[in-house]
C-alpha cells in the first residue's frame, strides 16, 4: 500500500502561497494595466467603468500609445482620424485633432472614452451593441439590427455577423472581467464623474 503524504499546516500556507504568486503572475502579465491613473480619471469622468475602458484598450491597442492599424486607427483605443475629428467637434474641443495628438495617451482616452459612452447613449447602455459599433462602426451595427441579424432589445454577440467584430466584443468582455478580477480591490468604480 503506497503511502500518502499529506502537506503540514506550514506547508500548506507555502503551496497556497506560491500558487497566489502564479496566479497573480499570470494575471497581471494577461492584464497589465499601464496609465491606470489616467484611464480611471477619464473613465469616470464619462460615467463608464474602469474595467471597461482597459480592456478596450488591452484588446485594441495593447495599451502602445504609438500604434496605427493597417486602417489608419491610432492610438491606445484606436481612434480613426476621421471619428476622432467628429468626437472633438462634439466635446467642443478647441484644436483641432491631428494624427500626433492621438498619440497623446490622456488625448485619446479622453477621446475614446467620451466615444464609447455616446455609443451606450446611442444604445440605451447596450453594451454588446455599443462595443459592436465602437470596432464596425454605428451605421454596419444599424444595417445589422434592419435586417434582423442582430436582436437590439437582446442581442447576443455569437450573432455578430463579422467574425472580427464578434472577437472583439467577446474579448472586451473577457478582460472587462479579468480587470474587474485582478484590479477590483485598488480602483474605485464610482463613475458618477465626480471626484472619489
Amino acid at each position: 500500500m503506497a503511502r500518502r503524504t499529506t502537506l503540514g499546516r506550514p506547508g500548506r500556507w507555502i503551496a497556497i502561497g506560491v500558487l497566489a504568486i502564479m496566479v497573480t503572475f499570470a494575471y497581471r502579465y494577461l492584464a497589465p494595466w499601464p496609465y491606470r491613473e489616467t484611464v480611471t480619471l477619464t473613465a469616470k469622468k464619462n460615467h463608464l467603468s474602469p474595467y471597461l475602458v482597459a480592456a478596450v484598450i488591452r484588446v485594441e491597442s495593447s495599451f502602445r500609445p504609438g500604434v496605427v492599424s493597417g486602417r489608419g486607427a491610432v492610438g491606445l483605443m484606436q481612434l480613426l482620424p476621421g471619428t476622432a475629428v467628429w468626437i472633438g467637434s462634439q466635446m467642443g474641443e478647441p484644436t483641432p485633432i491631428t494624427v500626433n495628438a492621438l498619440s497623446d495617451v490622456t488625448r485619446n482616452v479622453s477621446l475614446g472614452t467620451w466615444y464609447l459612452h455616446h455609443l451606450l447613449s446611442l444604445y440605451h447602455g447596450n453594451l454588446i451593441l455599443a462595443l459592436a459599433a465602437y470596432n464596425s462602426g454605428p451605421r454596419t451595427v444599424a444595417n445589422w439590427i434592419h435586417a434582423g441579424v442582430l436582436n437590439a432589445q437582446h442581442p447576443n454577440y455569437r450573432d455578430i455577423p463579422y467574425p472580427e467584430t464578434r472577437n472583439f466584443v467577446y474579448r472586451v468582455r473577457f478582460y472587462e472581467r479579468t480587470y474587474q478580477l485582478m484590479y477590483g480591490w485598488t480602483v474605485s468604480t464610482n463613475t458618477d464623474g465626480g471626484g472619489g
